[in-house]
This record gives C-alpha cells, sequence and structure tokens, in this order.
C-alpha cells in the first residue's frame, strides 16, 4: 500500500512539474511572438490584411489567459495540499509544489509585464493577419492543453484521495478500470450506470435516465463561445473583415472589372470581317482620333473635305459618295489597317488597337453625305451600299 502511494505520488510531481514546464514555455513564446508582431507586421506588403490595435487586445488575452491558468492550477494544488496534509512525510512535496506555483506564477506576471511596457505612439499599431491567425491558433491549442492536463491532474488527485481513505481503514484497494479515450469523451453508460441513473421512467420499452452532459458537447459549446467572441471582435470591433453587405458590394466591384476586362477583351477581337457600325460614343471616340495632330485630318482634314490650310490635300474627299477603295464600314476598316503605301496612306495597325481603328472607321463612314464648303473634288467611282440598293423587278408577270 506504501509503495503505491509513493508511486502515485510519484506521479502526482511528475505531471505537474511537467504541466508547469509546458505551461510557461508556451507562455514564454507567445509573449516572445507577441513583441515582434509590431516589427514585423512593418514590412508587410500592402495585399495584406491588417488589425488595429489588434497588438493590445493580444496582450489582453494572455492575460486573461494567465489568469485562468492561475485560477485552474491554484484549486489544484489546493486539492492537493489537502489531501497530503494527513499524509507522512509530504511536507517537501508539498513546499515543491507551492514553490513551483510561486515560481510560476510570478513569471506570469513578469512576462505579462514585459510585454505590457509603454509603446511608442508613433510606432505602428496594426498587426498582420496572417500573424492573428498564428496568435490564434497557438492560444487556442494552449488552451486545450491547459484544461485537458488540469482535468488529468484532478482526476488523479481524486484517486489518490480515495486510496489514502481506504489506506486508513486498511481496505484494499480495488485495481481502476482503464477507460479508453472515446468512452471518456461520450460519456458511455455502463450497466451499473443505466441502474443507477434509472429515474423510473419506461416510454414503451425506453427508459429515462438522469444523464450527465457528454464532454464533446460541453468542448463544443466552449469552442462556439470562444468563435462568437472571435467573430464578434473581428467583424464588428476591428472591422477588419468585411460584413455581408461589404462583401456584396466587393464581389460586385470585382466582377464589374472582370467584365470590362472581357468586354475590352471582346472588342480588340475586331477584324476588317468582324467590324460594325459604333454607336455615338463610339463615332465620337473616332473623331477624337481623326483630329489628333499627326493623324487622319492631316490629309483629309478635320471635316473630311481634304482641303488643308486652303489647299487640296494628299488624300481623297470622304464626304461624298465617291470611293477610290469602296466606302462600306469593312472596307474603311481594311484600307485604315492595312493602308495604301503606293498611295502615299500607311497602315495604322500599329498605331491604334482593333477597337480604335472600327472607331475611325465609323467615324469616316459618318462623314459621308456632310459636304463640307470647300471640298476636294470627286476621286474614284460612286460607291452605293448593297443593303441601299434597289431590289431587282420581277419581270414575270402573273398570268
Amino acid at each position: 500500500m506504501i509503495l503505491k502511494l509513493k508511486t502515485y505520488h510519484q506521479t502526482l510531481k511528475g505531471k505537474a512539474i511537467r504541466l508547469m514546464a509546458t505551461v510557461v514555455f508556451m507562455i514564454s513564446t507567445i509573449s516572445l511572438f507577441a513583441q515582434t508582431t509590431d516589427a514585423a507586421a512593418a514590412p508587410a506588403a500592402a495585399k495584406d490584411v491588417f488589425y488595429d490595435s489588434t497588438f493590445a487586445y493580444t496582450l489582453l488575452g494572455v492575460t486573461v489567459l494567465l489568469a485562468a491558468v492561475i485560477y485552474v492550477l491554484g484549486n489544484v494544488f489546493i486539492l492537493a495540499i489537502r489531501n497530503k496534509i494527513a499524509e507522512e512525510k509530504k511536507n517537501g512535496t508539498i513546499n515543491k509544489a507551492l514553490s513551483l506555483l510561486i515560481i510560476f506564477s510570478v513569471s506570469s506576471i513578469a512576462l505579462t509585464a514585459q510585454t505590457t511596457a509603454p509603446v511608442d505612439p508613433n510606432a505602428s499599431t496594426v498587426v498582420s493577419e496572417n500573424v492573428m491567425y498564428m496568435i490564434g491558433t497557438v492560444l487556442a491549442l494552449e488552451i486545450l492543453i491547459i484544461f485537458y492536463f488540469a482535468f488529468s491532474i484532478s482526476t488523479f488527485l481524486k484517486k489518490e484521495a480515495a486510496v489514502a481513505e481506504e489506506a486508513k481503514g486498511a481496505v484494499p484497494v480495488a485495481p481502476v478500470e482503464k477507460i479508453p479515450w472515446f468512452d471518456r469523451l461520450y460519456n458511455r453508460n455502463t450497466q451499473e450506470d443505466i441502474v443507477k441513473l434509472d429515474l423510473g421512467h419506461d416510454y414503451d420499452g425506453i427508459k429515462e435516465l438522469d444523464n450527465n452532459i457528454p464532454i464533446w458537447w460541453l468542448y463544443g459549446a466552449a469552442l462556439s463561445v470562444v468563435f462568437a467572441v472571435v467573430y464578434l471582435y473581428s467583424y464588428h470591433v476591428a472591422e477588419s473583415r468585411p460584413l455581408q453587405q461589404q462583401e456584396l458590394q466587393i464581389e460586385q466591384e470585382i466582377a464589374a472589372v472582370k467584365q470590362a476586362a472581357y468586354l475590352e477583351k471582346s472588342a480588340n477581337n475586331v477584324d476588317e470581317k468582324t467590324v460594325v457600325m459604333q454607336d455615338a460614343a463610339g463615332i465620337a471616340a473616332g473623331k477624337a482620333l481623326f483630329i489628333k495632330p499627326g493623324a487622319c485630318a492631316t490629309c483629309h482634314a478635320e471635316n473630311g473635305g481634304a482641303i488643308v490650310n486652303g489647299a487640296p490635300g494628299i488624300g481623297p474627299n470622304l464626304t461624298d459618295d465617291y470611293w477610290i477603295h469602296k466606302g462600306d464600314i469593312k472596307s474603311i476598316f481594311y484600307s485604315i489597317k492595312y493602308g495604301w503605301p503606293e498611295k502615299g496612306m500607311k497602315s495604322w495597325k500599329e498605331d491604334y488597337s482593333p477597337i480604335q481603328m472600327a472607331q475611325l472607321a465609323s467615324y469616316v463612314k459618318s462623314l459621308v453625305g456632310t459636304n463640307p464648303t470647300p471640298a476636294k473634288e470627286k476621286q474614284g467611282v460612286l460607291f452605293v451600299e448593297e443593303s441601299a440598293a434597289k431590289p431587282a423587278v420581277d419581270t414575270v408577270k402573273a398570268k
């Protein structure tokens, strides 16, 4: 019996020391990591998302976590002290445990004071989104580990107290059945538990039991609360993430950019076979290109009459119905795109995009029939649009 008690106490001592070392190491890591977040966020890329004043909230979260750890471990050590007072030669162990608790508390306070040092008001107070996610992940894992070890130590101490009580009465200690972790998580009842928890209500063979809430449900509820707090802070306090209306607006802006890029790409897929007459806005854009210095107006005049500075220009009159190379929209586009070098007209496909050449062709086409004065003499042959030609007369008469 004494050997078993010593084994229990050694196990308790080992678990307590490992728990303390793990917690102190994790808190130290979190504190040191939090100190570097301000400096790390400064050179971040412009595309990163930043949390305003998140560094201060992170320190507050670390402080609250330290308080929770101290509270849980304090209760564990109080329970250990009560069980060890009645045992012989346990004062040294209790003193060591108290010393560990004091060291842990002092180190936690020191770390908290270290991380809450005054911040330069001129320094950056933003933290990158990736850094915030890393801190949140470490904190979540830390909380789970702390509660896991705290629960394990509490369970062990309860078993030790039962062993001590049985030792006083010289009652042999029954071996403790090891319950699989899944059964502990699910809190599945044994046949003995069913008998004890039966409330005596039977509904068509279904018994009503006074069950406890499963552990997984409690953990899920706790995680839901933590998630709700993080969600509330992220969306409504720091405003670092968009709400539904803002997400809709962002998606619409992205869609508009994609649509504009698609339309621009589609508009540039124009050639002499697919070009069509532009609308009023396209014709106006074509006029701006036409009269630009060094462009079409240099040879054809701004009004298309081909009288430049009081003298006939190099190019033909574009306002009458006579054309050298046809006057439909496709032929005009072809002339602009490839030019007629042998007649003094260059190719403009290197100067203008396909949509710009379509706008130019539409403006030139719109000049037909304006007949400005003065204007250059007619050149070429009379051109009549095929769609404007009169339909053929049916000479076959009905009998």
